[in-house]
């Protein structure tokens, strides 16, 4: 787990753990969540910023700030509350340009829960 313990602001074991009560379990559930909806999350992003609905870009963005926020990463968290602030401005570059934010972070942010499911929540 040497690599998420060097890059808390991407995903915070020690936080998430203590955000669950320590209950690795319920971690690893929440991680799996969050894994699965990612995808369907920037989906919706593309396909709103396509349509030009940026209401819905600006609501996706609040779901994905949760599913951040659930497991601790600080650095999807603010890329997703970029996103929902451009969105909420109708600001549509800017709207671009966080939506390419929020996809390397949740890139990155997947290579470390990645790491956790194969290490089982570190004690």
């Amino acid at each position: 787990m040497e690599t998420t313990e060097k890059y808390p602001e991407v995903f915070d074991v020690d936080l998430a753990l203590s955000s669950v009560g320590g209950d690795r379990e319920f971690l690893t559930e929440l991680v799996g969540l969050a894994q699965a909806a990612w995808p369907t999350l920037l989906t919706d992003i593309r396909n709103g910023i396509a349509q030009g609905d940026l209401g819905s870009v600006e609501k996706t963005a609040r779901l994905a700030k949760v599913a951040a926020q659930n497991v601790s990463a600080k650095r999807a968290y603010e890329s997703a509350l970029q996103l929902e602030a451009m969105a909420h401005k109708g600001d549509l570059p800017a709207v671009q340009s966080a939506s390419v934010d929020l996809e390397r972070e949740v890139e990155l942010l997947r290579v470390f829960l990645a790491a956790l499911g194969d290490n089982q929540c570190p004690s």
